[in-house]
């Protein structure tokens, strides 16, 4: 099946883009994306009205970050595939604070304080292991209907050649429905990391963890110009640690 990988265009595109973000990340459902992308709402309206907050929310993120890339992956009849979003990161792109380091767009309580926390535990290996100029695969997600056809290793292949136009590492978080992928293209798991907040929790805490279930991410690391061997290959964060 033939498919063609684009930059977006925001303005025209970003609706169907998040909307095969959210079936992609729902077919099956990854806990972990309920933390940028909860559902609010019980009713009928309640999947419509959650997907219309995230999607503006997201836009305003693409539209305030230097750093963020999103580019999709169409059919031949224009569809979007699949999708993916770089941080194209020149610097070290924790030396600030990240703007997004609340969870505001929950409400404010204990569901909040719980899925900042997550959020704060799901950063914690990168921002100690990566303060390097990389590029950062931060989300990628294929269409149930247009899986294993190619779609995500055109999104690899030009994350690759970008990488190495740039002369950086490759950085991203990894589900277990990922690894093989990323192995694929020259990642190495550097850390596994268990995200669950301990709190003293009250009912609403222990509602949300209960929601969200365990959540483990694996953070891949792609060295400068991808050869990676076991015991030889020199990992910078470990010299400063």
């Amino acid at each position: 099946m033939p498919f063609k990988l684009v930059e977006i265009d925001a303005a025209a595109d970003f609706d169907q883009l998040i909307e095969c973000e959210w079936i992609s990340y729902e077919n099956p459902l990854q806990n972990f994306f309920r933390l940028f992308c909860p559902l609010r709402g019980t009713g009928p309206t309640a999947r419509k009205e959650s997907l219309r907050e995230a999607t503006s929310r997201q836009l305003e993120w693409h539209e305030s970050d230097p750093t963020s890339y999103w580019q999709k992956v169409i059919n031949e009849e224009g569809k979007i595939a699949a999708g993916a979003l770089w941080k194209i990161c020149p610097t070290n792109p924790f030396e600030h604070q990240d703007e997004h380091s609340e969870a505001y767009w929950f409400p404010e309580g204990s569901q909040r304080n719980f899925v900042t926390k997550a959020l704060e535990i799901f950063d914690a290996p990168r921002s100690r292991m990566a303060q390097r100029p990389q590029l950062y695969l931060n989300i990628i997600f294929t269409h149930p209907d247009y899986r294993r056809k190619g779609a995500a290793d055109l999104i690899m292949e030009w994350g690759i050649q970008k990488a190495e136009s740039m002369g950086v590492e490759m950085w991203l978080d990894a589900t277990i429905y990922g690894i093989p992928l990323y192995k694929k293209y020259g990642f190495v798991v550097v850390h596994e990391n268990a995200i669950s907040p301990i709190d003293n929790a009250d009912e609403e805490w222990r509602r949300i963890a209960e929601d969200l279930g365990p959540m483990t991410m694996w953070q891949m690391w792609r060295p400068v110009g991808g050869n990676y061997e076991e015991g030889k290959t020199i990992r910078p964060w470990e010299g400063s640690e």
